[in-house]
């Protein structure tokens, strides 16, 4: 038994002796993600969050959560992270409490397809395409002005952080990334399932998928690794084909890399015309086979 499993084990036995009415089911969660995957334990560098992550999939379970009951928020502040790791790990430990095999079912799949956003999309690629695009200031008005037209539809909010960025407007760019983030989640969300199914093949999930993933990389780059992780992952279970590239940037944060950017440069072309693909699969190859408890499932699908 790991200093991990025996950290998680009392602090999960701690919450459910003060709020649960000494309850059994958070510890055999744990003896369940114990069993198939040990390795997400051993490896936890926030014991906390996933004892907090545990017990937060049980009150969901228990209709014990949200409005009403006790939120992310409040198990966050009992176990000292914040609300919205606690939602994201979840994610990752019910795939693995459910088992592989059940998450990769095909009876009833839960498949999200959005509905056409034609009209602001149209206004957000003339944009782009506009001398107006190279005015900082005009540019975050006129993107704005597409959120506030329709606060679901996601590019405005990633092209928008990257001009407070160039703006030097930190504050604002770090509230437009979690903003869009909040609101591609509850527009995905199904009582707290993430879609089995995202798939890019339907152009209308193309820009939800963008502003998920964007986020990974933002929160990669500047706050939490694990719930990056997390974020990638959901992206790879819900579209197996991985047009957006889940896959490498899973295996980078394992790998170590800091951020999107920096595993990245190792990869840019001789000419400057973006990545040496041959080279980035070979790497991947090489690197995922070091992490199969994490991302062998998917290898797994190309056998």
């Amino acid at each position: 038994m790991t200093d991990n499993y025996k950290t998680i084990e009392h602090q999960i036995r701690k919450y459910s002796f003060e709020f649960l009415k000494v309850s059994p089911e958070p510890l055999n969660m744990l003896e369940t993600l114990s069993k198939n995957n040990p390795q997400m334990i051993q490896d936890a560098q926030k014991p906390n969050l996933l004892a907090g992550a545990i017990v937060y999939i049980y009150l969901k379970q228990n209709n014990l959560n949200g409005r009403g009951g006790i939120t992310a928020k409040s198990v966050g502040e009992y176990f000292d992270v914040k609300g919205s790791a606690i939602t994201q790990k979840a994610f990752d430990v019910e795939f693995w409490l459910e088992g592989r095999a059940k998450h990769l079912r095909t009876d009833e799949p839960y498949e999200f397809i959005d509905k056409d956003r034609f009209e602001v999309n149209e206004l957000y690629w003339e944009f782009i395409e506009s001398p107006e695009a190279d005015d900082v200031k005009k540019s975050i008005k006129a993107l704005k002005g597409m959120v506030k037209k329709d606060a679901d539809y996601f590019d405005p909010y990633i092209t928008l952080h990257e001009y407070y960025l160039m703006d030097r407007d930190f504050k604002n760019a770090i509230k437009i990334m979690e903003e869009g983030f909040k609101r591609a989640i509850d527009l995905i969300d199904n009582n707290g399932r993430f879609p089995d199914e995202l798939p890019w093949g339907f152009i209308e999930n193309r820009h939800i998928i963008r502003m998920i993933f964007n986020f990974g990389m933002f929160i990669w780059a500047n706050e939490d690794k694990d719930i990056a992780l997390n974020i990638f992952m959901e992206l790879l279970k819900s579209n197996h084909n991985d047009n957006i590239g889940a896959r490498y940037s899973i295996v980078a944060i394992l790998e170590g890399f800091g951020s999107q950017e920096e595993y990245e440069e190792q990869f840019e072309s001789k000419n400057g015309m973006g990545l040496d693909e041959m080279a980035l699969e070979e790497w991947f190859y090489k690197a995922a086979q070091k992490h199969k408890n994490v991302i062998g499932w998917w290898l797994n699908l190309e056998d």
